[in-house]
C-alpha cells in the first residue's frame, strides 16, 4: 500500500515539474533573444555597464592664447547590459572643467561629456590634459585626453 502511494506521489510530482521546466527553458530562450536584439551577429554585449566612446582623444590644434576657453564633446554609448552611472570625473588641471549627465544611461543609451579648456589660465605652448572618468562600468575608470597648442596671436 505504501509503495502505491509513494509511486502515485512521484508520478504527480513528475507531471507538475515538467511544465515548470518547459516554462523556464522558454523564458531563458526569450531572454537570450532579447539580449541579442539589435546587435551584429556573433557580437555579444559586455556583462554589466560599459562605455563605448566614439573617441577618447581630442586635438584642438593651434588655438589663440587670448581665447578665454575652448570646448569639445566626448560622446559615448552604454554598450553593456546594465545602466551606466558616472560617479565622478577628475581632471589633471584646474584649467579643465567638465559637464556630464547625472542620470543613469540605460543599455544602448547615449551620453556625452563636455570638456572646457580655459586657454588663458595657462601659459602659451603645447598642452596635454587627462580627464579620468570614474563609473560603475566594468572598466571602472576611463581616460579622456585633450591636447593642443596655445599660440600667441
Amino acid at each position: 500500500m505504501k509503495t502505491i502511494i509513494f509511486a502515485g506521489a512521484l508520478a504527480l510530482f513528475a507531471l507538475m515539474a515538467a511544465p515548470l521546466a518547459a516554462q523556464e527553458q522558454t523564458q531563458t530562450q526569450t531572454q537570450t533573444q532579447d539580449q541579442g536584439a539589435g546587435q551584429d551577429a556573433g557580437q555579444e554585449r559586455p556583462a554589466g555597464p560599459h562605455f563605448a566612446f566614439e573617441s577618447t582623444e581630442y586635438d584642438f590644434g593651434d588655438i589663440a592664447h587670448s581665447l578665454p576657453k575652448v570646448e569639445c564633446r566626448f560622446t559615448f554609448t552604454n554598450d553593456g547590459t546594465a545602466p551606466l552611472v558616472i560617479t565622478k570625473i577628475l581632471t589633471s588641471c584646474s584649467c579643465v572643467k567638465t559637464e556630464y549627465g547625472k542620470r543613469p544611461i540605460p543599455p544602448g543609451g547615449e551620453g556625452e561629456i563636455v570638456v572646457t579648456y580655459e586657454v588663458n589660465k595657462k601659459e602659451s605652448g603645447v598642452f596635454y590634459k587627462v580627464i579620468e572618468v570614474y563609473s560603475n562600468s566594468t572598466d571602472r575608470r576611463n581616460n579622456l585626453i585633450v591636447k593642443g597648442n596655445a599660440v600667441e596671436s
